[in-house]
């Protein structure tokens, strides 16, 4: 990586203390993916609110190791409603666990920060696991990583709207003999390759089927964004 570099559009997308007032930050950038980053004395600055996640930033920063020192930034706010930001930490937590440090994924970057946006401008009336489940399989197609749901994995035959099938990530998608609707329906899964998530059924089967993905490529790291999702949401 070079030794200096200015005015790199950049997201946070985790933050620690360090010693008495210095933050590290966990950067996704848009030319060298994800990077730490040293902010001496971060907590004393008259910028200290800007190194918070959810930020459009351009930053710069110098330093030959792999932990780069801050010697720029400036901050384009986005206004995301506080009770969506246990979906900024949940997509933060999945970047931080699942890209690889410092390799471009420019188009991955693009793709998150137009997230946030949506994040932003939604709409009470908008569906929410619609935006997270499409952003989850960007995710995981730009990382390799998405299965073809569109094709069993031996027999190569085509997925039928009419059956049902099981998945798994070593054999994937194989047909129920049975008739068992126990996994998921052809047409489900038909659905969410294209993007439809026009019904309650097909939005819960994509919620398993990227939980099921998700979790084994973090191969047993948890989620804390997830624990937190589920406090926010509980019904009094």
């Amino acid at each position: 990586m070079q030794n200096r570099v200015n005015d790199q559009p950049a997201f946070i997308l985790h933050r620690r203390d360090f010693q008495e007032s210095s933050l590290i930050l966990e950067l996704f950038t848009i030319d060298f993916g994800r990077i730490s980053v040293l902010v001496k004395g971060a907590r004393k600055r008259r910028d200290a609110a800007y190194f918070q996640t959810g930020h459009r930033l351009q930053l710069g920063w110098g330093g030959r190791s792999a932990l780069k020192i801050l010697t720029q930034i400036d901050c384009r706010p986005l206004q995301i409603p506080l009770k969506l930001y246990s979906c900024v930490f949940y997509v933060n937590e999945l970047l931080l666990y699942l890209l690889p440090r410092e390799q471009e994924q420019r188009d991955l970057f693009h793709r998150y920060q137009h997230l946030l946006l949506e994040l932003a401008q939604h709409q009470a009336d908008d569906s929410l696991e619609a935006v997270l489940r499409s952003f989850e399989m960007d995710l995981l197609q730009q990382l390799g990583l998405m299965p073809d749901l569109t094709m069993e994995h031996y027999s190569e035959q085509s997925v039928q709207a009419v059956l049902h099938y099981t998945f798994d990530m070593l054999t994937g998608l194989r047909r129920c003999e049975d008739g068992s609707e126990a996994g998921f329906g052809g047409g489900e899964l038909l659905s969410i390759q294209q993007r439809r998530f026009d019904t309650t059924a097909v939005l819960k089967a994509a919620k398993r089927l990227m939980r099921k993905i998700i979790d084994y490529n973090l191969q047993g790291r948890t989620l804390q964004s997830r624990k937190l999702f589920q406090q926010l949401n509980k019904k009094p």
